[in-house]
């Protein structure tokens, strides 16, 4: 019997290992679910932008948002002083460039809902972009209204 209560024991620290290592690991390694500000987004996220070379050198990140529950590589989206960015390794291009000039129409879908995210549609001339905004804190609104600030 004590074998069985030993054997017990020590899976059930494993267990609690297990969880807090997975605790730890979205705790720091996750992106927010609300839309970071320029100055607020992480230095380890900063890096793998720039190391994407999704910014052109100067450019200043107004805005960026993931949806990626570990790598942020899943789906981004920046909003800069001069474009819209969006990225995701599922994509056959991932990495879309949207100059505020060659936007031709902007709908957005908000979403009250902070656990549901708002729907932004992107036309160019030659394409339609889709993206999500998380409408926590209304950062959403916020975001927008600095692209249409941009927008000629």
């Amino acid at each position: 019997m004590k074998a069985w209560k030993v054997i017990g024991v020590i899976l059930g620290v494993f267990a609690w290992i297990g969880i807090g290592a997975v605790v730890y690991k979205v705790a720091t390694g996750s992106p927010d679910t609300a839309i970071y500000h320029g100055k607020q987004v992480p230095k380890r996220f900063l890096k793998t932008i720039h190391s994407l070379g999704l910014l052109e050198p100067g450019e200043q990140l107004q805005y960026f948002y993931s949806d990626a529950l570990w790598d942020i590589k899943k789906g981004m989206y920046i909003v800069t002083d001069k474009n819209i960015v969006l990225y995701s390794k599922a994509w056959e291009k991932p990495k879309v460039i949207i100059k505020f000039e060659d936007v031709a129409n902007l709908e957005v879908e908000y979403e009250p809902s902070v656990f549901e995210d708002s729907f932004v549609t992107v036309h160019t001339s030659d394409f339609v972009h889709f993206f999500p905004l998380s409408s926590e804190k209304g950062r959403d609104r916020k975001c927008i209204e600095y692209v249409f600030s941009k927008i000629p």
